[in-house]
């Protein structure tokens, strides 16, 4: 049985504002060898921090503490690479991996991305991660 995870502010938001950019030979759950390279990386730039809770799920929440790629660049502008583990809770860990939001611009020269992705089952359950980056300037 799945738990309810605690309602947020951006529960009521229209987040398919925040869609994921298009991401050549990128198939959902996969990444080609092209994509796991870091060729695509700069070598330099900002980063985000990222923390939080995970969905309750099982009786249980994790954390997810990281800090994302340096941006990866594309038309539309850039987004960032995020893969961690999750804390170690209720006897067992998650593993994440997916790609932000392109910017959300913020005052003050600040911009964040929005996140939305489910953890692997580990356990017999999985848990979302969904919100926004820790606010950084370009």
């Amino acid at each position: 049985m799945q738990d309810d995870y605690m309602k947020t502010p951006f529960d009521e938001m229209d987040l398919d504002y925040f869609q994921k950019p298009e991401i050549p030979g990128l198939h959902a759950g996969s990444m080609s060898e092209a994509q796991k390279s870091k060729d695509h990386y700069k070598k330099d730039g900002h980063t985000h921090g990222h923390l939080g809770a995970t969905t309750c799920q099982d009786g249980h929440v994790h954390m997810h503490p990281g800090v994302t790629s340096t941006p990866i660049e594309n038309e539309q502008g850039h987004f960032h690479h995020m893969k961690g583990n999750t804390s170690f809770d209720d006897g067992h860990i998650h593993q994440y991996e997916t790609y932000t939001s392109l910017p959300i611009q913020l005052p003050g020269g600040y911009h964040t991305h929005y996140v939305e992705i489910s953890t692997t089952e580990d356990d017999g359950h999985i848990h979302v991660i969904k919100g926004f980056t820790q606010p950084s300037k370009s």
